[in-house]
């Protein structure tokens, strides 16, 4: 077997020395063996350099033991699973009251989404504050506001917290939500509209940040699932409002408005109380002892109470000291900004300076995306983001005025059962995603759902009722579907280290194609052509729908630890170690107690060097 120690370091003499240390550090390797074996010595060291407890490891541990409790060796039969999963849920309900409390906080975002589409299609707002104008600018607007606000909160989220940045967007939603209730022209409910839409775009980014970062590795695609699902009870919610306040009790759309940034305002106390902050976000700051605290309390309400529990020992030997070192290199850079403005400057002076740290800040970390380890990565989530959003943002927006277009009755009941249909998409997605595997899941879903499209635009023409709500529903179902799998797709695949950046990146690319779609279909709704708008929409989804397969190994990371490092992957003496694993200084030869304090201050000193070099 080859042993090999990448290296980027090009110094004189560097061959020798590598060649030196393996001979001291690393056990004989036998040629006779294939690159995938190891023997025992090589297995001993290997033990030696994986840690023992990783954030990953324990909470994976300690959510499997709580559910063992419970399952009492029952078959496989899907009943026994419902019963099994019910009993695991009531007994780890702690631990799922925070998921919960994610999820009501997602819901904010369908709510001040799809009211839109019920203040659009209501004639007392087009007779007092539309009149002639068309709806494409107000719809649009929210888009854009979620633009701005995922990219630069995505980005503000890795270096100041997920916690705080998604609590102030979700002040930032409530608020002007409730402010829109009372614009007075279509110009200031134009503006409301585009910060409301700042705070739904920086809720996304924190929000699956989260849960992924705080759900073990075998539950996290259902975790996410659960959250991104709460994007149907905030529909529901918004249908059931819509019914009783604007049809049957006929109150005014400023009313209506008002009451749906509640779940805002809900989302926020939730959020507050009940969800900490990420322990992989605070071992990036080197706040172990709260990191430590935080891993054992999400433990302790998954109903583990067992040892060894997690220490601040095991938390610092299994940290990337590479993510901390990046990430220390970058807040003394913005230390240097900071304490370089003089303190007799002019309030106009500073907040120019601040404009431009934050410009520099969100360069910093968004160029970091397009880097060979991550450009392959990026880009293909972009694309399906993108086409994802032009044809299922673009067209719910209006799907109420498609309704009244082909004369369907009783347009708020049949929208109602459009808000319901996500049920069966979530449930196929909680069933399939840790199962089926994230690919396979995001390609079927969006195929299904484009196909579904087409069947609309049939029936529409034809005018057959009954297929035109069969067909929105099943469009719905499937495209809710694969916004739960690229939801959790892209908060896996990005390390933590730029993990709100890139779910801020991809998201933002969802709203320029939902921005771009307000104007495409309001154009054809204009002109009444809802049935070219539902094969547009059909043809933007086909197109993402072949994305997947450029992202590296299918994009599929069911079951696996999530990264922390930027690293790719590190090759010690024939061994790889995963993205995520920290080199101790025990797999180096015997310097003396301080060996791993001298490896960190190095890595500091210069952070060019890689890991591989600390060991040589």
């Amino acid at each position: 077997m080859n042993s090999r120690i990448s290296s980027n370091n090009n110094r004189p003499g560097i061959q020798q020395q590598q060649q030196q240390q393996k001979q001291q550090s690393y056990p004989p390797v036998d040629d006779h063996h294939d690159s995938t074996t190891i023997i025992p010595q090589q297995q001993q060291q290997l033990e030696r350099i994986v840690p023992n407890q990783t954030i990953d490891t324990f909470l994976e541990r300690a959510f499997q033991s709580a559910q063992q409790q419970h399952q009492h060796h029952q078959r496989r039969q899907l009943s026994l699973v419902v019963v099994t999963t019910v009993s695991s849920f009531l007994h780890q309900w702690k631990y799922w009251c925070i998921m919960i409390s994610l999820g009501v906080a997602n819901s904010s975002d369908a709510s001040e989404i799809l009211c839109l589409s019920y203040i659009l299609s209501d004639d007392t707002f087009q007779q007092q504050i539309l009149r002639e104008q068309t709806g494409g600018w107000l719809a649009a607007a929210v888009f854009l506001g979620m633009l701005v606000g995922g990219l630069l909160v995505g980005t503000m989220g890795d270096w100041f917290g997920r916690r705080p940045m998604l609590l102030m967007g979700l002040c930032c939603n409530s608020i002007a939500g409730i402010l829109s209730s009372m614009a007075p022209n279509v110009q200031v409910l134009t503006l409301l509209r585009c910060v409301s839409g700042l705070g739904i775009g920086a809720t996304v980014p924190p929000l699956f940040t989260l849960v992924t970062e705080l759900a073990p590795p075998s539950a996290r695609g259902f975790c996410v699932t659960l959250c991104a699902s709460f994007w149907m009870v905030g529909s529901i919610f918004v249908a059931v409002v819509a019914l009783w306040l604007l049809e049957k009790w006929n109150m005014s759309w400023r009313i209506f408005a008002m009451v749906c940034a509640l779940p805002s305002a809900v989302g926020a106390l939730l959020v507050y109380w009940l969800v900490p902050e990420s322990p992989r976000f605070l071992g990036l700051e080197q706040r172990w002892k709260e990191a430590t605290d935080v891993t054992n309390m999400l433990a302790q309400r998954m109903g583990f109470h067992d040892s060894p529990m997690m220490t601040v020992n095991d938390l610092q030997h299994s940290f990337p000291i590479l993510a901390i070192q990046d990430f220390e290199l970058h807040r003394l850079q913005r230390m240097d900004r900071t304490n370089s403005q003089h303190p007799t400057t002019s309030r106009p002076v500073r907040i120019w300076k601040l404009l431009q740290r934050t410009q520099m800040d969100f360069v910093q970390a968004t160029s970091k995306l397009y880097t060979p380890p991550l450009k392959q990565t990026t880009w293909p989530l972009q694309m399906v983001w993108f086409s994802l959003s032009f044809g299922s943002y673009g067209l719910v927006t209006w799907i109420n005025t498609i309704f009244v277009q082909v004369h369907l009755q009783n347009v708020y009941f049949n929208a109602l059962l459009f808000a319901i249909s996500n049920l069966p998409g979530n449930l196929i997605t909680a069933v399939c995603m840790d199962r089926m595997g994230r690919g396979r899941l995001l390609t079927g879903s969006i195929v299904a759902a484009a196909v579904s499209l087409i069947f609309f635009a049939i029936f529409a023409n034809t005018g057959n009722q009954f297929g035109i709500v069969l067909s929105a529903c099943s469009f719905q179902c499937f495209t809710i579907a694969a916004w739960n799998t690229i939801d959790t797709m892209t908060s896996e695949l990005f390390p933590t280290l730029v993990r709100s950046t890139g779910m801020g990146v991809c998201a933002a690319s969802g709203r320029i194609g939902a921005m771009l779609a307000q104007f495409v279909n309001g154009t054809l709704v204009d002109h009444g052509h809802p049935v070219l708008l539902l094969l547009v929409a059909s043809g933007t989804l086909v197109l993402g729908a072949a994305t997947p397969h450029l992202l590296p190994g299918g994009g599929d990371m069911t079951g696996r630890p999530v990264h922390d490092n930027l690293t790719v992957d590190t090759t010690v003496g024939g061994m790889t170690l995963l993205p995520y694993q920290r080199v101790p200084s025990s797999t180096t030869p015997s310097h003396g107690n301080d060996r791993s304090d001298d490896q960190a201050s190095s890595l500091r000193d210069d952070p060019v060097r890689t890991t591989a070099e600390v060991i040589l």
